[in-house]
């Protein structure tokens, strides 16, 4: 198959199930029923529509921020998820439940703040540790990374401990991850970090060709491999922490995206950025249609779906490595 017809198929599977999934649900809906204002019209529209969104633009964001770390690090492994950003995320998210349930920051509420400035902390830390003392390599941030998990999980499990049930159970709630967006609102706030990451991957396309292959041919091209590193890394960082700070942490859409898109598109980043930007849509759009359609009318927290879906998939890419 070649490269045209998979886009256009991937475009037609995008289109496809933005405009239809919104019919999907408990609630059936037919199209004379949204001329008419009714119960079924506000579901339909501040409700189904405004998450079908926001779950395909969360899934691209994740997507086109795994598939940066992967090429700047050369490895299928690296994601926001893997690297701690997320989990430190998660910790800020459970200190604002249990010490500033009530506080809001002028329009945001204090488990959005808490967790976009302890993600930001996480980005600031693995800075530190990587970065600043040249100890950039692939190998030693994911054990950073993996190091910072287990400190933000320790930290998590205490604050637990220490909460009152019902605080516990909003904590692991957030954790697993949700994409219940009442209003365009919440969606809103995710495209800033959309077009952020968009913009920054399609201007460093030709850098990151050259970096996924290999960090000393990038060097004799002329690219500027600090510079690039650091803007890549930040850009990411920036986008994730918005991210999670407003879903919640979803994980592995941004390790399963990019090497799916590869084996489609393959390594051309030209065309393997809007590849996975769509694959990652896809991927958490239709997740989460079956995490709130299977046991229906309850719902499944997306982040358990994602996790089923990347546990399996991490294991894999782990014996092709070793194989």
């Amino acid at each position: 198959m070649t490269k045209k017809f998979l886009f256009s198929a991937l475009i037609m599977l995008s289109l496809g199930a933005v405009i239809s999934f919104p019919f999907i649900g408990e609630v059936p809906f037919s199209l004379d029923m949204l001329f008419k204002e009714s119960v079924e019209q506000t579901i339909f529209f501040n409700i189904r529509i405004p998450r079908v969104l926001g779950a395909y633009i969360t899934g691209a964001i994740l997507a086109l921020a795994g598939m940066l770390f992967q090429s700047m690090f050369r490895n299928d492994l690296a994601t926001p998820y893997t690297l701690g950003i997320s989990s430190g995320a998660a910790l800020g998210a459970v200190m604002a439940i249990k010490f500033f349930a009530t506080v809001q920051f002028l329009y945001y509420p204090a488990i959005q703040v808490f967790s976009f400035a302890m993600a930001l902390t996480t980005v600031a830390v693995l800075h530190l540790l990587t970065f600043s003392r040249k100890r950039s390599s692939t190998h030693f941030l994911l054990l950073a990374g993996i190091a910072i998990n287990f400190t933000c999980t320790g930290a998590i499990l205490f604050i637990q401990y220490i909460a009152s049930g019902s605080e516990s159970s909003r904590m692991v709630r957030w954790m697993m991850g949700s994409l219940d967006f009442i209003g365009y609102s919440p969606v809103l706030k995710l495209i800033p970090a959309l077009i952020l990451l968009l913009v920054t991957a399609l201007y460093f396309h030709r850098d990151l060709d050259l970096l996924s292959i290999d960090s000393d041919i990038a060097h004799s091209r002329g690219v500027n491999i600090k510079f690039t590193e650091k803007t890549l890394f930040f850009a990411v960082s920036l986008a994730v922490a918005i991210t999670v700070a407003n879903t919640g942490p979803i994980g592995f859409v941004g390790m399963i995206a990019p090497h799916v898109g590869r084996k489609l598109i393959g390594r051309g980043h030209i065309s393997l950025i809007p590849a996975s930007l769509m694959l990652g849509g896809l991927i958490l759009l239709v997740s989460d249609t079956f995490a709130r359609t299977v046991i229906s009318p309850s719902e499944i927290p997306v982040g358990v779906i994602t996790a089923l879906l990347g546990g399996p998939f991490f294991i894999f890419i782990l014996i092709k490595k070793s194989g």
